[in-house]
């Protein structure tokens, strides 16, 4: 039995010196070089390797390889038993003898299935995610070299959105996409700079030249609502012609709205629906975030239903459910920060998932986090540009550059009811400028730096409001910063029912 174990342990290796023994030496060589290629392999191309676990095409085979590697394992197990086993053996010690074959297969097939089952479902989940480029049209993605996806192309542009089209809205409403940001990497060194734009930015402008320049000739205005977060839904629906060629309409509007706001060409889209984020939350059991102020879960902005579904206490490190979750991303109601302070929350919610988003928890809770995934996620980037993005992110990850550029309502020059774009256009340039790859004999740069405005054109105020005098530099928010607990007073005109906890920091200590 103990060959049998040594199987086991090792394919092939209970087969030494048994009268199998070339086919035990022949086993352990082809195990021993797939393992030495696998190793080589992923040492040189970790970012290809990352990218197949994101590819149907690959995970599919992978779990096909693990299904057959655990049928051939259990085969050697077994055959290593009908091997050297005694050639007298009684009836109880045959009993016991396939007793503890059956149980070394069940040890050794039990995590080949689960994880060929694994693979089988991140496929499915990979090919409903990410679209073959040649299955999935879009006016707006780059086509890429597939032997240096990079080479004539400096700047990567990704659109990050945040989408809520569940609880609480009105369905003629559709997706609005209340969470709207751009990051824009420097090919070349990671350098990145995410660029937040309100989500009531009105009047949006687009490409000049483009369709729906011409016929947007002052910005977006469906009559009635003229919101960046509007374009999504209503561009696509009021011009459904202009995107008959696309399978992601809504996408490619709001793509080309950005695009007229910034300057910046985009070239993916990413949206996160906060109904999967719910779904996430509870699948990974919950997440703990800083909770500044008590928040209403609830309500319309009038403030007179306000809290109507309960309250999140305030305090440091609270664990939120899903549903707490969404509101905490969500609330405005009583929001000291109105947009901007939800807009940081969002960020917070977002950094937090990511953060805590523990392996043992993914594995163990895996099937209900891929079946949130498959509901929170849509984006445009194809199967075929995955490993490139994944190079992309590690390249972004090692380079420890980023900065942060986000529009305030009534701060250096930016107005939403009134945005001064050519303003907006040389802020966007000036941040990406600052983050470029210092000299070499230049002191090294903070990990978050100040992203500058120019302070030579200043935006124009609305009628009705006083001028902001313009700043020559925007400050970079640090989402460790920002994300931080320190108390915050919420709206006074919405009263906090006295049911809801009242949080107490603990005393300190008196200094020195």
């Amino acid at each position: 039995m103990v060959r049998t174990f040594a199987s086991a342990i090792i394919p092939g290796l209970g087969l030494i010196r048994t009268r199998a023994h070339n086919a035990g030496v022949l086993i352990l060589t082809m195990l021993g070089a797939a393992a030495v290629a696998l190793v080589l392999f992923i040492r040189r191309n970790p970012a290809m390797v990352v990218g197949s676990a994101l590819q149907a095409d690959w995970m599919l085979a992978i779990g096909v390889a693990l299904a057959v590697l655990g049928l051939v394992w259990v085969t050697i197990i077994v055959g290593t038993f009908l091997v050297s086993r005694p050639r007298t053996m009684t009836q109880s010690q045959r009993a016991i003898g396939s007793a503890v074959v059956g149980v070394l297969s069940l040890l050794v097939s039990a995590p080949m299935a689960v994880a060929s089952a694994y693979s089988f479902q991140t496929a499915t989940l990979s090919g409903g995610i990410f679209e073959s480029e040649g299955n999935a049209q879009s006016r707006t993605r780059p086509t890429l070299d597939s032997r240096d996806p990079w080479a004539n192309k400096p700047r990567v542009n990704v659109l990050l959105l945040g989408g809520d089209s569940g609880e609480g809205r009105e369905t003629d409403l559709g997706v609005r996409t209340d969470t709207i940001m751009l990051a824009t990497i420097d090919t070349d060194t990671g350098a990145t700079v995410i660029i937040q734009l309100p989500r009531n930015l009105q009047y949006p402008i687009f490409p000049p030249g483009s369709q729906l320049a011409e016929v947007f000739p002052y910005g977006f205005n469906d009559g009635g609502n003229s919101f960046l977060n509007a374009v999504w839904h209503d561009v696509p629906t009021m011009y459904p012609d202009l995107f008959a060629d696309t399978d992601y309409p809504g996408a490619d509007a709001l793509k080309l709205a950005v695009e007229g706001i910034t300057g910046l060409p985009v070239d993916y889209f990413a949206l996160v629906n906060i109904d999967g984020l719910v779904a996430l939350v509870d699948a990974m059991g919950g997440v703990r975030l800083n909770v500044n102020f008590p928040i209403a879960m609830g309500g319309s902005d009038d403030g007179f239903d306000c809290g109507k579904d309960g309250w999140i206490p305030e305090g440091p490190d609270q664990l939120l459910d899903g549903h707490q979750a969404m509101w905490y991303a969500r609330s405005r109601c009583n929001s000291p920060g109105g947009d901007f302070g939800r807009m940081q929350r969002q960020s917070c919610l977002v950094d937090a998932v990511i953060d805590q988003a523990d392996p043992a928890v993914m594995v163990t809770r895996y099937e209900g986090i891929a079946r949130a995934a498959s509901d929170m996620v849509s984006t445009d980037i194809p199967q075929e540009h995955i490993s490139a993005m994944v190079a992309l992110a590690l390249r972004v990850q090692s380079g420890h550059r980023v900065g942060r550029l986000a529009f305030v309502h009534g701060e250096n020059g930016y107005y939403s009811d009134g945005p001064n774009f050519d303003l907006m256009h040389q802020q966007v340039t000036a941040a990406i400028e600052s983050m470029a790859e210092p000299p070499a004999d230049a002191p090294t740069q903070p990990a978050q730096t100040e992203l500058p405005a120019p302070a030579d054109t200043a935006g124009e105020a609305p009628a009705g409001q006083a001028p902001v005098e313009q700043t020559t530099e925007q400050p970079a928010v640090d989402i460790a910063d920002a994300c931080a607990y320190r108390h915050e007073e919420p709206n006074a005109n919405v009263p906090i029912p006295a049911t809801v906890p009242v949080y107490s920091p603990p005393a300190t200590e008196p200094e020195g």
